[in-house]
């Protein structure tokens, strides 16, 4: 299903000016542009908006995460799972650190 860069930024609660910006950088490239010239994103390109978004999370700046996601070795799979290690680390350290 394609959806519009308005529908997307929506959805995944990034900017539209973000969502350009990663088209005009080469991060996020739309699956098509409508007749009108419009930007259209299919379920393939909102997962790697997700994907760049956890590795954002993580502190991974933008040339790192390009770096990343085009490795022909990633595994989104095995990224998630490392994302909830992560996390439950850093939630740790927040426990620690409020018990303090």
């Amino acid at each position: 299903m394609a959806r519009t860069v308005h529908e997307v930024s929506e959805l995944c609660g990034v900017s539209v000016r973000t969502l350009h910006y990663y088209d005009e950088i080469g991060l996020l490239r739309p699956s098509q542009l409508s007749d009108a010239g419009y930007r259209m994103y299919d379920d393939a390109a909102v997962a790697r908006l997700q994907q760049i978004m956890m590795l954002r999370e993580l502190d991974f700046s933008l040339r790192q995460i390009a770096s990343i996601l085009e490795r022909p070795d990633f595994d989104p799979t095995e990224a998630l799972s490392r994302q909830r290690e992560l996390l439950a680390l850093r939630l740790g350290a927040v426990g620690v650190a409020h018990a303090l």
